[in-house]
């Protein structure tokens, strides 16, 4: 209960003033936390130019989306922007770019529209046109862009058979601690609303886990200093990318901002951490895409993807 006074006292006194700007996600605009920075680490409100004074500041940035909300990919490409205008030329990896598909593609663009349609042609699941301040930062800044995630096919094919033990096992082969590894699986069966099947949940916490360490391995082969896109999940410092980065590839020089969409039931930085306040270094509130429940709209794919089996 401390804890949270204290995010209420802060909010009372420390926190910036809403951002004047023009968001394109039309809910909860008007959200106390919207436009606020929390920096978890010194646990306290920051300004938006003492972030982009932090990012500056380590060789690798991680940066946390919620993918079809086109705030958060206005706000990614302004970090860009800001880095670039700092004069460094960060690579920029993307979750969304399997290696195998992209690795004929340049490394640098100067047309826009046609890299939105090569991108678009790997893997048009992605919404692209979102994405689209991301890629005009490429282009306008000579960023070179880099796949960071590999094909489903080549992902199951890496996967290896596990035993009984296989936390002990995954654990190891991706130098995760156990408590990391836990709380990777209670987000798998949260995000899947309760209908994972206990059987499938090793094929599915390695799948993470195999996606992780391709990004984590395109950063390290990128000449730094580099910046991932990718959905938040695949930022957090306590079983994801961060993790793989500090103990499979020894490199302690980053940062990962998580970029939120509020709820109108949560109005403190806590509530968005589930009491794993060590899950990101820096968040970054936005209104919202949507009002839907995201339980509601998995259960709607999931009966059409019955559906679709049974015709």
């Amino acid at each position: 209960m401390c804890r949270y006074l204290l995010y209420a006292g802060c909010l009372t006194l420390s926190a910036n003033p809403a951002h004047a700007r023009d968001w394109q996600s039309p809910f909860y605009q008007s959200h106390v936390l919207v436009g606020k920075i929390w920096d978890t680490r010194e646990n306290r409100w920051i300004t938006e130019r003492r972030l982009h004074a932090a990012v500056q500041e380590y060789k690798l940035v991680l940066l946390g989306e919620t993918h079809d909300n086109p705030d958060h990919h206005r706000l990614q490409a302004q970090i860009l922007n800001g880095l670039a205008g700092a004069g460094q030329k960060p690579a920029v990896v993307m979750e969304m770019l399997a290696r195998e598909a992209w690795q004929d593609q340049p490394a640098f663009w100067t047309d826009l529209e046609l890299l939105q349609r090569q991108a678009a042609a790997q893997d048009e699941r992605w919404p692209w046109d979102l994405y689209a301040p991301i890629l005009q930062s490429v282009v306008d800044h000579g960023l070179e862009l880099v796949a960071g995630n590999v094909k489903r096919k080549t992902l199951h094919a890496r996967i290896q058979e596990t035993g009984p033990d296989w936390r002990k096992e995954l654990s190891a082969r991706y130098s995760i601690p156990d408590q990391g590894l836990r709380r990777l699986e209670q987000e798998i069966a949260e995000s899947h609303c309760g209908y994972v099947d206990p059987g499938h949940l090793p094929f599915m916490v390695e799948a993470q886990l195999q996606r992780d360490r391709a990004m984590a391995s395109a950063l390290v082969d990128s000449l730094a200093p580099a910046v991932l896109i990718a959905g938040r999940g695949h930022i957090r410092n306590d079983y994801a990318v961060p993790v793989q980065l500090r103990n499979a590839y020894h490199h302690d020089s980053l940062l990962s901002v998580a970029l939120f969409p509020v709820h109108p039931d949560a109005l403190r930085p806590g509530d968005y951490l589930q009491d794993a306040h060590d899950a990101y270094d820096i968040l970054y509130f936005t209104p919202s895409h949507t009002r839907e429940d995201p339980c509601e709209k998995f259960r709607r794919q999931l009966q059409n993807l019955r559906r679709q089996d049974t015709e």
